[in-house]
């Protein structure tokens, strides 16, 4: 009798927390979609004209140094690299392959929507290092929330079962911290306006949830971590 009540406590926990990740989803696409809106309608001006002035005061040759450093976190080629070496690491059905298709996914659909929405970067006079591409919603910023976030969820779950509770907790610290300094970065070099990472970091948000929540209910349960 305690053990089937301890289930349905269990059940409803677990529905509670579905429920409370799909209004995260929803809060994460409506601020995309109204943070959209204001791009291209050229309404961002009193938004991020003032927050990259404030930027732009901080800048130091060590900050400088330090940014352009963390942000090759997000290029387009590292997460490549990352990907590929979780994919043929072992426990890469588990652990590599679902991370690899969650962050490939979010990338090509960020690329689609920059791609649609068009918008020119910054004025290159302020650029510390060299980009191309459009500007809006940063794909540095979409790429490293959803790449390490899902690392630290997917990888985390997994030193957790097998004993390493502290180990996971350190990931679940240090990964999502290096991904928002990934995103801090792109302002601070010129190459993206604060729009652009608010932006990126809500699609991010809005995608992790809706695609981890689709390998949680169609990835092979043979190849689930245990």
């Amino acid at each position: 009798m305690e053990e089937k009540k301890n289930m349905t406590d269990q059940k409803i926990e677990n529905s509670d927390a579905v429920s409370v990740r799909w209004i995260f989803f929803l809060i994460f696409v409506i601020l995309f979609a109204l943070t959209a809106l204001l791009v291209v309608t050229n309404k961002t001006v009193a938004i991020d004209t003032p927050i990259q002035s404030w930027i732009f005061s901080l800048r130091s040759d060590a900050l400088t140094a330090f940014t352009k450093a963390v942000t090759h976190g997000g290029d387009t080629n590292v997460v490549a690299v990352i990907c590929l070496v979780l994919i043929i690491l072992p426990k890469r059905l588990q652990i590599g392959m679902p991370v690899a298709l969650i962050a490939g996914t979010g990338a090509a659909i960020q690329q689609m929507l920059k791609a649609v929405i068009g918008r020119p970067r910054p004025d290159a006079v302020n650029w510390l290092v060299a980009e191309d591409g459009f500007s809006f919603p940063s794909g540095h910023t979409n790429a490293s929330l959803i790449l390490y976030l899902a690392i630290a969820i997917i990888f985390g779950r997994w030193l957790i079962l097998h004993g390493h509770p502290a180990a996971a907790k350190v990931l679940r610290i240090v990964l999502p911290v290096f991904a928002v300094l990934v995103a801090l970065s792109r302002p601070y070099l010129g190459v993206h306006y604060p729009t652009d990472i608010f932006g990126g970091w809500m699609l991010g948000g809005a995608l992790l949830i809706l695609l981890y929540s689709l390998y949680e209910r169609f990835w092979p349960t043979k190849w689930r971590i245990a």
